[in-house]
């Protein structure tokens, strides 16, 4: 539940008043609870109809339209919560006859016992005791037990609305402490930007010599970054004329080397360096011997280099074909050395990759 300060420090960021809450109390007939002590209580269904109808009217409607948009707290939480007595029947006693009663004391001070309770502001309603065929007398002494026992529930619940004043008197210093500091800062800050205005003729100094060296800072920028690009640019002509140098070496040695001498009969002995990969399982051998012929002269030649391809195609399974790309210098006219690249191909899909280290000797 909230009181009105603790009601208004929630609706504050909405810009709501205590006189709002009174005029919406009266134009829709609200009913606010009250405490013991004649203050209200409002429920958070009170609070959150007060944020509605503070936005409702921001959106320019009226309070008869906001009245049948909203949903009004139920009018048993508008009232003062009362305690529900606990009904004399429910010791499941006859009702006796008035002779009866003068007979019973112990009949009659259990109706004064029910009496207290109902008069009880802090009365709950309390569990009904089976009873069923006890002694008037025994009734009797439950009513007493269940009086001091919500007596007793009443006192304690007497303290801790002491101690939510006390909190509430705590929460309320610190807002004021709090709202005090922040009005001492706001003098200090508006002393402090008269004093500025005063020294508006040292600013503009101070800014005038600070806009000077970011000017001599940003000459000295731009002749440095022309400075990088003459550099660049050297550079740049530096890497072309080495890049025309290289050129003219390769087609020097193109032209002086004579590309037939790779044309031969040769033994080639393998070893193998790495089986880049085998998805099928094939035996690749780690030692190879073959001899072959370079009929015609490679076409891709670089220098005393030579890049040959050639493809074999399996006589006994025509799925399996095996290609071979051969990258060879030449040594002298009876030595090639260099590395062979064999890939084996099973219908037209890769399956297994080996790298050998060779050398060729005319036979």
């Amino acid at each position: 539940m909230y009181t009105v300060d603790t009601a208004l420090e929630s609706l504050r960021k909405y810009d709501i008043q205590e006189g709002d809450l009174l005029t919406w109390e009266r134009e829709l007939n609200l009913e606010i609870p009250v405490d013991e002590y004649g203050r209200k209580q409002y429920s958070p269904h009170h609070v959150n109809l007060f944020k509605n109808i503070k936005k409702h009217i921001a959106l320019g409607r009226t309070i008869e339209e906001i009245r049948q948009l909203i949903s009004l707290p139920p009018l048993e939480t508008s009232k003062p919560r009362e305690a529900r007595p606990a009904p004399v029947k429910s010791l499941q006693q006859p009702t006796p006859t008035a002779a009866a009663a003068a007979q019973s004391p112990s009949v009659a001070s259990a109706d004064a016992a029910a009496k207290v309770i109902q008069k009880s502001p802090y009365a709950a309603v309390p569990k009904r005791p089976n009873v069923a065929g006890a002694s008037a007398a025994g009734g009797a002494a439950n009513v007493v037990n269940l009086v001091h026992k919500l007596n007793k529930e009443k006192d304690q619940l007497y303290k801790k609305l002491l101690e939510t004043e006390k909190l509430n008197s705590h929460l309320y210093s610190a807002n004021s402490l709090f709202h005090k500091k922040v009005r001492d800062l706001t003098l200090q800050i508006q002393k402090l930007r008269e004093n500025f205005n005063e020294n508006e003729k040292f600013k503009l100094l101070d800014d005038k010599a600070r806009l000077q060296k970011q000017l001599i800072d940003a000459e000295k920028l731009s002749q440095y970054k022309q400075e990088e690009i003459l550099r660049q640019k050297m550079h740049n002509d530096d890497l072309q004329l080495q890049l025309r140098q290289r050129d003219e070496k390769i087609q020097a040695m193109r032209a002086a080397f004579d590309a037939d001498k790779f044309c031969g009969d040769w033994m080639e002995s393998g070893t193998l360096v790495e089986v880049v990969y085998d998805n099928f399982g094939i035996n690749i051998e780690p030692e190879r011997v073959r001899l072959f012929r370079i009929s015609e002269r490679p076409s891709r030649i670089y220098g005393p280099m030579a890049l040959i391809n050639t493809s074999y195609q399996y006589e006994t399974n025509n799925l399996w074909k095996r290609e071979e790309t051969l990258m060879v210098s030449y040594m002298d006219e009876q030595t090639l050395e260099g590395e062979l690249v064999a890939e084996y191909i099973l219908d037209g899909v890769p399956v297994a990759k080996a790298l050998y280290r060779v050398t060729c000797r005319r036979s």
